[in-house]
């Protein structure tokens, strides 16, 4: 397989199968709920660079700060303290599993918010504004 290429199964395995995809068709900004959640992502092949922002009900909030997660076993993951995230995509949505929840919930939530499953369209995709490094996600709109 030559390095463009990467290999990504499919969230929880619902469709049973894998979907090549091109690493560079995974870099850029995601949006969902109207402009309530967003992820920007940086493929990097082996590796990306992705940061998550959610805003829910009654104005509470979770988001990570600038993670960078491996290819393993055809998702991408990472390890932050007591907090597993792993990212896959299918030909739908690219998702963003935290396990244990409660633990990833604690660490990049607020109160009254959740973080278990992120799951954003793969249509809702735009090109990064600028290089990855220089987004502000508090301070450009990027899905509104």
């Amino acid at each position: 397989m030559r390095e463009s290429t990467i290999t990504i199964l499919l969230a929880g395995c619902l469709m049973g199968g894998t979907v090549e995809v091109s690493a560079a068709n995974l870099t850029g900004v995601y949006c969902g709920r109207d402009g309530s959640d967003t992820m920007i992502l940086d493929d990097q092949g082996s590796r990306v660079s992705f940061e998550i922002s959610s805003w829910q009900a009654g104005g509470h909030y979770c988001g990570t700060p600038r993670l960078m997660a491996t290819r393993l076993n055809g998702r991408y993951e990472v390890t932050d303290r007591d907090c597993t995230l792993s990212l896959s995509s299918d030909q739908e949505s690219i998702t963003l599993l935290a396990n244990p929840s409660g633990s990833c919930s604690d660490q990049y939530c607020g109160q009254r918010a959740a973080l278990k499953k992120f799951s954003l369209p793969l249509s809702s995709r735009q090109p990064l504004p600028g290089p990855f490094e220089e987004i502000s996600m508090m301070e450009t709109p990027l899905c509104r």
